[in-house]
């Protein structure tokens, strides 16, 4: 009696669920099946990728660096005469575009002119005073004209703060040197009175006198050495200080950024081998399992 109830469960195990194994080799079939549908996917991406990328124009870019210079700050560190993020913006500002295209004599009103204003960006180098700016453009020569006009009006405005305290140390260091020349002076009137007194050794006023001009005269040299002191400071900040330049000039580029036309065509062709691939499985899923079926598996 046991052996007929497993042999009745033997027999409905079947109706009760089915099993699936996945085969590599019925993979590569379904693969050799759509075959055609596969490469004609891949090549059709392709095709499509190829004449977008040689229809597109060729964007070009145009680069320049710019040292923003140093000048001794209110603490007495180096600091530049503009700051990085005040560059930014001014060379990515409307107006310093406009001025550099009216300077260059082209046509404001154009609107391939206009459209490289959207492709112009100013990046401050990391860890240095160095910013570079960068203009993407349809037609290089016009760019780098463009570009060139830029950082000239940009050197020209940010040299006015980089004259101004230049100025400032140069008016510091004149006065500086006028005070040390009084205070020689005073020194050397001060020894001279006292080469005076030294013939009237004893006497109470003479040496109440010389005392005085002992003590003038310590005071006299220390100021001088103060002023020595500062004169070699202003001296050395005037000699570090410098102004903004242009490290690396626009040049016109011989070669394009966009399109990349063998990295487009490499994606598309993947993608195309993708979509193909996933297309012949759904396709061979359906052509097996049909939707109008309600045959279960056995």
């Amino acid at each position: 009696m046991d052996h007929q109830g497993e042999k009745q469960t033997a027999q409905l195990r079947p109706e009760m669920y089915c099993e699936e194994e996945i085969d590599l080799r019925d993979l590569l079939l379904v693969l050799w099946r759509y075959r055609k549908m596969i490469l004609g996917i891949f090549l059709a991406a392709v095709v499509v990728s190829a004449a977008v990328s040689f229809m597109l124009p060729p964007v070009y870019q145009v680069k320049a660096v710019i040292s923003l210079g140093n000048i001794s700050g209110n603490t007495g560190q180096p600091t530049t005469v503009i700051s990085p993020a005040v560059a930014k913006e001014m060379l990515q500002s409307g107006d310093l575009f406009r001025e550099a295209v009216v300077s260059a004599g082209l046509d404001l009103s154009d609107p391939l002119i206009r459209s490289y204003k959207e492709g112009l960006k100013a990046e401050p180098v990391k860890d240095t005073n160095l910013i570079q700016i960068t203009m993407e453009t349809r037609d290089p020569a016009k760019g780098r004209e463009i570009l060139d006009k830029m950082v000239a009006i940009f050197a020209r405005k940010g040299g006015e703060g980089f004259n101004k305290q230049r100025e400032l140390t140069e008016s510091e260091l004149k006065r500086v040197k006028a005070d040390l020349t009084d205070v020689e002076k005073n020194i050397k009137s001060t020894k001279d009175a006292l080469t005076a007194l030294a013939g009237t050794a004893g006497e109470l006023t003479a040496e109440l006198q010389r005392a005085r001009l002992l003590d003038a005269l310590s005071r006299f040299q220390d100021q001088r050495e103060r002023l020595l002191d500062k004169k070699l400071s202003l001296e050395q900040s005037l000699s570090s200080i410098q102004g903004i330049e242009v490290i690396e000039k626009p040049a016109v580029p011989t070669a394009p950024v966009r399109p990349r036309k063998k990295l487009n065509i490499a994606v598309a062709g993947v993608l195309g081998l993708m979509v193909g691939v996933f297309a012949a499985f759904t396709l061979d899923y359906f052509r097996r399992n049909p939707l109008n079926s309600s045959e279960t598996c056995a």
